[in-house]
C-alpha cells in the first residue's frame, strides 16, 4: 500500500525531478519544511512518516553495514523530536510503535532524542513567575533576557548538543559530497503549541513579542541546521490564520506563518474539507514548493552552479537540484484527499489500542473517487 512517500520525495543524489534516479522522503540538508494543520484536520501522521522515513533508513543502513563489517552499523539518519505539548514522549512512544518504530530501540541506536520543550517552557515561565513575585532578581534585571527568550536558548542549545553527538559518531565529510540527504532531521511538535506555554512578560514585567522570539529562534535553529548537515521539519496550528476557513485570526499565528511561507523550502498543507468531514475522506493534503524547489525545477541545469551556489556547497549545504521536489499536487486545485486507514488511526491521530497494526494514509487525486496514487 502507498504512503506519502507518493506526494513528497527529494532526489537522494545526482536525481532530477523527471529523471529515474533514487529519490527519498528525508529532506535535504538545510531544508526546512512547514507542516501546517487544524483542529479538524491534524497532521500528526506527517510527522510520524518522516520518522518511519528515517527508521527505514536506518535499518536499511544497519543490515548493509552489518554485511560489511564486523559490529553493528551506526544510525544513517538522527531524528530530534521537540514535544511542545503536554503529551510528553510516553504518548509519542505509543503513536510510534503502532506505526512500526520503537522509541527504546531508536534511542539506544542514536537515532532518536525526545526534548521536552513543553517541560523547559513551562519551567522558565514559573521561574519568571517567582522572581516578578519576589521584587526580581538583580541578576535577571541586569541581563534583560525574557524568560521567554531564555527557554527558547535552552532549548537552541539542547539540540545543538545532541547535533554535535551526531557527528562525533558518524563522519560528516562524506555526506557533503556524496549524499544530499540530511544526517539529522529537527522535528518541532508544534510551534502554537510552544508559543501557548511562553511567557509573554520579560524579567521587568513588561510584555514580550513573542512571535518575534520564536521567528529569531527558528532562524537559529535553520542556520544550525544548515551547518550540522540537518534539516527542519516545524508543525503549526492554521486554524487562526487566513488560510484557514474559520475567519478567525490571530497576530501572532499570522506572522509566524508569514514568515514560514518566505524562508520555508516546502509548505505540507493538511486541512479539512470544505464541505465539512466526511466519512470516506478525513481532509485533503497540498504541498506546495516554495523559493528553492521552485528554483530547482524551472531553471535551466547550466544556470544551476553560479557561484554563490558553489559557495553554499563549500558549507555543506546541497546543490540546488537536491531541492527538486517530487509531488503531484504543487497547487490546492491539484490538492490530494486522505483517508487515515482504519487500522492507521491510532498512528495518525495518538488513538486505538496498544497492538494495531502499522498504519497507511489512503491518498488519491480529487475527482477520481477512492483509490490511491
Amino acid at each position: 500500500m502507498p504512503n506519502l512517500d507518493s506526494i513528497l520525495s527529494f532526489p537522494s543524489n545526482d536525481a532530477g525531478p523527471s529523471s529515474g534516479g533514487e529519490r527519498t522522503p528525508i529532506p535535504p540538508r538545510s531544508s526546512h519544511v512547514l507542516v501546517s494543520d487544524t483542529t479538524d484536520a491534524p497532521a500528526l501522521f506527517v510527522l510520524i512518516h518522516f520518522l518511519r522515513a528515517s527508521h527505514a533508513v536506518n535499518k536499511l543502513h544497519r543490515s548493509t553495514a552489518a554485511s560489511d563489517r564486523k559490529g553493528k552499523g551506526r544510525a544513517r539518519t538522527k531524528v530530534i523530536w521537540l514535544g511542545c505539548n503536554s503529551d510528553g514522549i510516553v504518548h509519542l512512544s505509543n503513536v510510534a510503535r503502532k506505526s512500526g518504530v520503537h522509541l527504546d530501540e531508536e534511542m539506544r541506536n542514536g537515532a532518536f532524542c525526545y526534548i521536552d520543550a513543553n517541560e523547559v517552557a513551562i519551567g522558565a515561565a514559573d521561574h519568571g513567575v517567582e522572581q516578578r513575585t519576589a521584587a526580581m532578581s538583580i541578576h535577571q534585571q541586569e541581563e534583560g533576557r525574557s524568560w521567554a527568550e531564555q527557554a527558547l536558548q535552552e532549548l537552541y542549545g539542547r539540540v545543538s548538543r545532541e547535533l554535535a553527538e551526531a557527528d562525533t559518531k558518524d563522519g560528516v565529510g562524506e555526506a557533503k559530497t556524496h549524499d544530499w540527504a540530511s544526517k539529522s532531521v529537527i522535528m518541532i511538535d508544534d510551534l502554537t503549541a510552544l508559543t501557548w506555554v511562553l511567557d509573554p512578560i520579560d524579567s521587568f514585567g513588561q510584555s514580550v513579542d513573542v512571535s518575534k522570539q520564536l521567528i529569531n529562534w527558528v532562524i537559529a535553529l535553520a542556520s544550525l541546521a544548515a551547518r550540522k548537515n540537518a534539516s527542519l521539519v516545524t508543525l503549526m496550528h492554521a486554524d487562526a490564520t487566513s488560510c484557514s476557513k474559520a475567519g478567525a485570526s490571530d497576530p501572532t499565528d499570522e506572522s509566524l506563518l508569514a514568515f514560514f511561507l518566505q524562508k520555508a523550502d516546502v509548505w505540507i498543507e493538511v486541512k479539512e474539507l470544505a464541505s465539512g468531514r466526511a466519512r470516506d475522506c478525513d481532509g485533503e493534503i497540498t504541498v506546495h514548493p516554495l523559493v528553492r524547489p521552485s528554483l530547482a525545477r524551472t531553471l535551466p541545469a547550466s544556470n544551476r552552479s553560479f557561484a554563490p551556489q558553489q559557495q553554499d556547497q563549500a558549507r555543506g549545504v546541497p546543490p540546488l537540484q537536491a531541492f527538486a521536489v517530487e509531488t503531484p499536487c504543487p497547487s490546492r486545485a491539484k490538492a490530494v484527499l486522505y483517508r487515515i486507514a482504519p487500522d492507521g488511526q491510532s498512528a495518525a491521530l495518538g488513538r486505538g489500542n496498544v497492538g494495531s497494526n502499522t498504519g497507511r494514509v489512503q491518498i488519491w487525486a480529487r475527482g477520481t473517487g477512492r483509490g490511491f496514487l
